[in-house]
């Protein structure tokens, strides 16, 4: 903290973009754990993970599930919780962007997720589009934590709508195919993609 002023001195933070699969959902419709389903012979985990690989991040990181690789605070609360612990825990160490996609989103394109991330650069706010609260581009900032933490005491399972409320996110004009935003949330749709 800066002594004289009360705010964070954020020179010393270091920049990152930042990429995070949400995978700790019950998968209840689905009968077993999204991160394996199979779509064309090849696991949603995976899928999601090599998307990552050519968007322009850092690092990125699964959040809950068997194979989470960053550490999820409060197990089975939602993605909404999730994402919120998420910034939370990155604000005290980082400035930058976060994405936030759903392990069960197989058909997003590269571009998609670029076109987030520099709007969310750029306009310094949260984007999603319009038709769909996830995939979304966050930015990593101190100023959320107060808002995010006083919602989170208020109710533990947070939506995604009231987390993007709070950040003030806006929502932007999806152009890509609509195929590219749906939800592999059964196993009729699984099917469908791999046909």
């Amino acid at each position: 903290m800066c002594a004289v002023s009360g705010l964070q001195d954020t020179s010393t933070l270091q920049y990152r973009q930042l990429g995070f699969i949400l995978a700790g959902g019950l998968s209840s419709r689905m009968g077993q754990d999204k991160s394996t389903v199979s779509i064309n012979g090849q696991a949603m985990l995976d899928i999601a993970r090599q998307l990552l690989d050519t968007a322009p991040l850092h690092h990125h990181y699964v959040v809950g599930g068997q194979f989470s690789t960053f550490p999820e605070l409060t197990r089975q609360h939602g993605p909404g919780r999730a994402i919120a612990d998420v910034l939370i825990q990155l604000a005290r160490q980082y400035t930058g962007t976060a994405l936030f996609l759903p392990v069960d989103m197989p058909c997003l394109e590269s571009g998609t997720l670029t076109t987030l991330l520099n709007l969310a650069n750029t306009t310094k706010r949260a984007c999603y589009f319009d038709n769909s609260f996830l995939p979304v581009a966050m930015p990593i900032s101190t100023r959320y934590i107060e808002s995010l933490t006083t919602l989170i005491e208020q109710k533990p399972c947070i939506s995604i709508r009231a987390l993007l409320s709070v950040c003030g996110a806006q929502s932007i004009r999806f152009e890509g195919h609509r195929r590219e935003l749906v939800n592999v949330n059964t196993r009729s749709i699984a099917d469908s993609l791999s046909a």
